[in-house]
């Protein structure tokens, strides 16, 4: 019952014009289907398909698109913020691959687990992916390649973003937490904004403005936070010396423990939360215009849990059984999703 009218509300929510597809591998829901496969093979260009979440050890495995769809999963950290969903269970697939006839594509709150190599792979122009988390071990990535534009990665909770062969351009890569880097092949540009980045951005021919580079100590953090050539550098904030191309609106050198709440991540804040700013630390108004730098600040933050933009129910009481004279009361909390 739950699960019903969830859907029922996400399909009121993108009703207009493309249809919608349920998708769940639990046997026990009456979903459309239960493979990504059939899901995807049944849709038409422009549809919607509405992904349930998965057991702990199930996935909807390796998913290659090859037709524009909206792909829309329930986010993920559902247990540890507030208000999130009322089933906390995360839609898993291993991987993804995003064939370049399948331009336009949308993918929103998936929940991806480790898989050799990458995560995600784009090679189509004209691709949203928002709000989904990627495992954060091995060379699990975000991968880019061919000659592609357009792309907006925003939003996500991910290990690392790597943009390779061919001319890749017109990419935006806003507030999103990377556990590892960000890096781009030197016949690529892109805007890179608001982001909050373990190691370094080696990119070129690119906007890079208010990041925070918080380089934990680990050997992997190199003497310099930006390199390539190119770039329009500025109002970021990082651990350790940002590189030559810095202008003087950078704060190189800051204690992150002032920059974050939960810096060190033993405060109790969720896995995304900790990343949060501290008021009044050097962080906050920093950025361009006086916007907030990291994945929190500017004019489309980050958001917990990788929440989709659906309405969506955090809170339902179902009685098992009713009355002829009570009916079934029924008590669902709803909030909308920006």
């Amino acid at each position: 019952m739950k699960n019903l009218i969830v859907f029922l509300m996400c399909l009121s929510f993108f009703g207009a014009g493309a249809k919608s597809w349920r998708l769940s591998n639990n046997p026990a829901v009456n979903a459309d289907f239960s493979t990504f496969q059939a899901a995807h093979d049944a849709a038409t260009e422009g549809d919607t398909i509405y992904v349930d979440g998965t057991g702990e050890n199930l996935s909807y495995g390796a998913a290659t698109i090859t037709k524009k769809l909206i792909i829309i999963g329930p986010g993920y950290f559902l247990n540890e913020n507030d208000s999130t969903q009322v089933a906390k269970t995360v839609a898993r697939f291993n991987s993804m691959l995003i064939e370049p006839s399948a331009a336009g594509t949308e993918v929103y709150g998936i929940y991806f687990q480790h898989y050799s190599g990458y995560h995600l792979k784009i090679r189509a122009s004209n691709v949203v992916i928002s709000r989904n988390y990627f495992n954060q071990s091995g060379n699990d990535r975000i991968l880019l390649r061919d000659n592609i534009q357009n792309v907006s990665i925003t939003q996500n909770y991910a290990f690392s973003l790597s943009i390779e062969a061919g001319v890749t351009s017109n990419i935006l890569v806003a507030n999103n937490f990377f556990g590892d880097r960000v890096e781009m092949g030197n016949t690529s540009s892109g805007i890179f904004l608001n982001n909050v980045v373990r190691y370094h951005i080696q990119v070129y021919n690119s906007t890079i403005k208010n990041n925070i580079i918080y380089s934990d100590g680990s050997s992997n953090v190199l003497s310099e936070n930006f390199s390539g050539s190119g770039n329009t550098i500025g109002y970021n904030i990082s651990r350790v010396n940002l590189g030559a191309s810095a202008n003087s609106t950078n704060k190189a050198n800051v204690n992150m423990s002032e920059v974050f709440v939960d810096f060190a991540g033993n405060q109790g804040y969720s896995t995304d939360g900790r990343w949060q700013l501290k008021t009044g630390g050097p962080a906050s108004g920093a950025g361009e215009n006086g916007i907030d730098c990291g994945m929190f600040g500017g004019s489309a933050p980050y958001i917990l849990s990788g929440l989709p933009p659906v309405p969506r129910i955090y809170e339902a009481v179902i009685p098992t059984s009713g009355s002829s004279v009570s009916g079934l009361p029924v008590i669902i909390k709803v909030k909308a999703q920006n």
